[in-house]
């Protein structure tokens, strides 16, 4: 566990306290005398509860990464050092991973309490006598409509538990109460076997497990399976019409344990409400339930939507920049950096699913702001089924000074660089994707007394890429594998003569979808002249694989380096050019 994920787990379990706070206090001011809604009402809360984290309300947070290498190509180890707000002192990181691991301990030890319980109530129905056929427990099937397999225990209170051959375990002493008695109380259990309220017993221990540290989850699922009883208690009285038995039979079994993990019969601490709730027969009109459910529904809404507002989760943005400059800042383009939820759906970017061709743009705005360097704004598009630009937010910002070898840091890009971008964004138009929606970035630079012109689209901004306005960035590290000796063109070492060039081949697909433009590589060249290996620096899906076969054949003269030939790596574009 991190400071960010701990940071979350607290937001989280303040929005779930805030929730059940207000779902409580709605419930008591909304009396409903319906168990059946009761019983709905507490499990919608309980299920809201657990979706808190999807909803979509964030607070992000820019991180800046001193690298000039692609955010896509940095190791996964570089972002979560990356991914933090601040240095962690030693002493409250010790203690954060100590927190985790409590957290962790008590999720293992719940769920191992758990599984005993359930091997519990196995070597109880094993042990117990199957109920030889008689007319009580014939009669109470026929009446629920419910069948289930029935044994007799030495002691403990009626269980129901199975999914698919459930078994009521009923103690002995049972035998020996009135036959009526009897009745209604294997009532309830089938009652419980036919609606299967066993699948929902286990899942809520599971969340039990996950969420044990929580007291809030801990009433409200007690509120919840306390309806359950209730609703039960209501369909058994209405079946057999027997109030006042009913009653008794709760009585007998006051003070017995029951068998965990499924719920008691009746538990002392419940049971006068429930006896109240079975002595009176309340009845509510439709549309008091009506207005009564509307009320709660319109306040759980906001309760639950105030939650996540003044507890937001954090997300990290990984943002890209050169070593020394700060960091953009955060109050003004955390705003612009919300994953919004259509983002959340988009479909991934694929040879069968490439970015559409763009039929309709607008050349961002240059803000009227005093900057001496070079601005690069990130936008990450998303392009809806029909080809609009549904959402656009910021991917990442970067901030350059001067035009010579060593640029100097500026001061951090204002939120005017990146509003003007997402602006002239959401006004571009694209043909339909073959798999909507669909996101990808794309990067602008803003030059002082020039107009901000595209560096580029559907690929992770290069912060720092060398151009003719924006200063030259140290050269990538070599690929892994690739020969430590190789040396990289530039400078005084010349480009190679080429001496064999194929062309590529253009893709049918391709052709058809009516994509064309550059694909950028990086191409390690032998000591015999001949391509060893190609790797894709700005890519086109559809025409990438075409360019690196076409690449791979090329040849060059050696490269002699004191007299002796060696590796070298170079960059390569190859055009491709859709004919009129």
């Amino acid at each position: 566990m991190d400071a960010t994920l701990l940071g979350n787990l607290v937001a989280y379990s303040a929005q779930v306290a805030l929730l059940v706070v207000v779902g409580a206090g709605l419930a008591a001011l909304v009396r409903v005398d319906a168990a059946g809604v009761r019983y709905v009402y507490w499990r919608v809360l309980l299920a809201l509860c657990l979706i808190l984290p999807w909803l979509p309300v964030r607070r992000s947070v820019v991180v800046t990464i001193t690298d000039t290498v692609p955010i896509a190509l940095l190791p996964s180890s570089s972002l979560s050092v990356g991914a933090r707000t601040a240095p962690v002192p030693a002493g409250v990181t010790d203690w954060v991973a100590l927190l985790g691991w409590v957290i962790i301990a008590g999720v293992v030890l719940r769920l191992f309490w758990v599984s005993l319980g359930l091997w519990r109530l196995r070597r109880l129905s094993r042990a117990g006598t199957i109920a030889a056929p008689c007319f009580i427990h014939d009669e109470a099937q026929d009446l629920v409509r419910a069948r289930a397999e029935i044994r007799y225990v030495s002691s403990g209170q009626p269980v129901t538990f199975g999914f698919r051959r459930p078994v009521v375990l009923l103690p002995e002493m049972l035998r020996a109460q009135p036959a009526q008695i009897q009745q209604l109380v294997l009532c309830h259990e089938l009652f419980h076997v036919r609606r299967r309220d066993w699948i929902w017993v286990v899942a809520e221990e599971i969340v039990k497990a996950a969420l044990w540290f929580h007291p809030a989850v801990m009433w409200l699922i007690a509120r919840v399976r306390l309806a359950r009883e209730e609703v039960v208690d209501e369909l058994t009285v209405l079946a057999t019409a027997q109030r006042r038995a009913y009653i008794e039979a709760l009585l007998v079994f006051a003070d017995t344990p029951s068998q965990a993990p499924a719920p008691a019969f009746a538990r002392r601490r419940h049971l006068f409400r429930r006896m109240v709730l079975i002595s009176k027969e309340t009845v509510m009109s439709s549309r008091r339930i009506l207005v009564s459910v509307a009320t709660m529904t319109a306040v759980i809404a906001a309760g639950a939507w105030s939650a996540v507002s003044v507890f937001p989760l954090t997300e990290i943005v990984i943002a890209q920049g050169r070593a020394g400059a700060p960091s953009p800042p955060l109050a003004s383009v955390a705003g612009l950096s919300q994953v919004g939820p259509i983002e959340r759906q988009a479909k991934p970017i694929t040879p069968e699913n490439p970015i559409p061709r763009r039929t309709f743009s607008v050349t961002p705005q240059n803000p009227a702001v005093d900057a001496s360097g070079v601005v690069v704004v990130s936008v990450r598009v998303v392009v809806d089924r029909q080809g609009r630009v549904a959402e656009a937010r910021t991917a990442g910002v970067g901030a350059r000074g001067g035009r010579g070898a060593t640029p100097e840091p500026v001061a951090p890009p204002s939120e005017a660089f990146v509003k003007a971008a997402i602006d002239a964004v959401k006004q571009w138009q694209y043909d339909p994707p073959a798999d909507g929606p669909i996101a990808f970035d794309v990067a602008f630079a803003f030059m002082p007394g020039a107009e901000p012109r595209m560096v580029t689209h559907g690929a992770p901004a290069v912060f720092g890429a060398p151009s003719s306005s924006i200063p030259p960035a140290p050269p990538p590290p070599p690929q892994p594998g690739w020969p430590p000796n190789a040396v990289r063109v530039g400078g005084n070492m010349k480009v190679p003569m080429k001496t064999k060039h194929v062309a590529p081949v253009y893709p049918p697909i391709a052709q058809s979808a009516n994509v064309q433009g550059v694909v950028i590589l990086e191409a390690l060249i032998g000591g015999d002249g001949k391509i060893q290996d190609a790797r894709i620096l700005r890519s086109i899906p559809l025409l990438d694989q075409s360019a690196v076969d076409a690449v791979k054949q090329w040849e060059f003269t050696p490269t002699l380096l004191n007299g002796a030939p060696v590796p070298v790596i170079m960059t390569a574009t190859v055009q491709f050019t859709l004919q009129p």
